[in-house]
């Protein structure tokens, strides 16, 4: 999710930069956005708390006991509230994806108007800002207040970081500056995060989730994440970073990610239905053979409903995306090939 998060804000303001001083660079913008994301979640709303209901499947049923009820947060693209305001997960997988969704959704409804009105130079502190101010909300939260790791997690101001982290590497690639001093910052900033992120890994007591210094492992993370890829843009075509980064089976993975972030919590569930590891027994004295098993179909079913969601839903409004073109307008914008697809 951190990556999610850190790659969502580089491309978005990458998108609205190149897209600065364009007619219509708010339509453009959200409709764009609407067509990318709308369809297949919706798609999947539509399906389990409108379809399936209307089966009145006992097993199907109890599976949407826990969410159904609070439907309407996800329908509006509230989750992320509604699972702090529980303080809890949901009992199945399904609905618990859609609170990053959500999160994602509220950053698109502000970051243009922002992007909009700020120069470069403010953009940039205006990322780092928010960089410290979602590291102060979690620490405010844990040392202030009795919320637990759950509402910590999921709320929209302490989640700002990868955002903003990602938005500000967009800003700073436009910059024209030094490929060399660009390495050099790239490999201070992953050291510096991996380094404390390992020894928070290394050394984990049971209450670690509710440390002070548990609160900066999201905003490390997304250092490390950050870090990468702009290693990744500031090397040469050739080299380790770039050709992960640019990689084929990297960019189709990209092209089904989205469907398979939706569909992988429905996927496991109707595995472990029909095949759950622990209702087994072992396979020669060990669960781990099974335990592969179940992974590995859930995998492939997860793989095969993101590719059915691509073909029969996504790829038909991706197509009207090329209406509303958000090609550079500014002369200092970077080119298509310097960025991730």
């Amino acid at each position: 999710v951190d990556l999610f998060f850190v790659l969502s804000g580089f491309l978005i303001t990458g998108i609205l930069l190149d897209a600065k001083g364009r007619p219509h660079y708010f339509r453009d913008f959200y409709l764009r956005r609407v067509l990318r994301i709308f369809p297949a979640y919706y798609a999947l709303l539509l399906l389990f708390f409108v379809l399936l209901p209307l089966l009145h499947n006992g097993a199907i049923d109890r599976y949407l006991a826990d969410s159904a009820p609070d439907q309407a947060w996800h329908w509006t693209y509230l989750s992320n509230f509604r699972i702090a305001w529980r303080g809890t997960w949901y009992q199945h997988h399904f609905p618990n994806v859609f609170w990053s969704l959500a999160i994602e959704e509220q950053f698109y409804m502000v970051w243009p108007l922002v992007v909009a009105l700020c120069g470069r130079s403010t953009l940039r502190n205006a990322c780092l800002a928010l960089v410290a101010i979602s590291l102060g909300f979690r620490l405010a939260l844990l040392l202030g207040t009795d919320a637990n790791w759950v509402t910590r997690f999921v709320l929209t101001p302490g989640r700002m970081d990868g955002l903003a982290i990602g938005a500000l590497l967009a800003t700073s690639v436009r910059s024209g500056a030094d490929p060399a001093a660009t390495r050099r910052a790239g490999w201070i900033a992953l050291l510096g995060a991996a380094t404390p992120l390992l020894a928070l890994e290394l050394q984990r007591p049971d209450n670690w989730r509710d440390l002070p210094l548990q609160s900066a492992r999201f905003t490390l993370v997304a250092v490390v994440c950050g870090a990468a890829l702009w290693l990744a843009l500031g090397s040469s075509a050739r080299s380790p970073w770039r050709l992960v980064f640019e990689s084929r089976s990297l960019r189709t993975l990209g092209k089904y990610s989205y469907a398979l972030y939706l569909w992988h919590g429905p996927a496991v569930a109707l595995v472990r239905a029909f095949f759950h590891p622990n209702d087994h027994g072992t396979v020669w004295g060990s669960r781990l053979p099974l335990q592969i098993a179940h992974f590995a179909a859930a995998l492939a079913l997860s793989l095969l409903a993101a590719w059915l969601s691509f073909q029969l839903i996504e790829r038909h409004f991706l197509a009207l995306k090329t209406r509303f073109s958000h090609r550079p307008a500014n002369r200092d914008s970077v080119r298509p090939t310097d960025l991730p697809s």
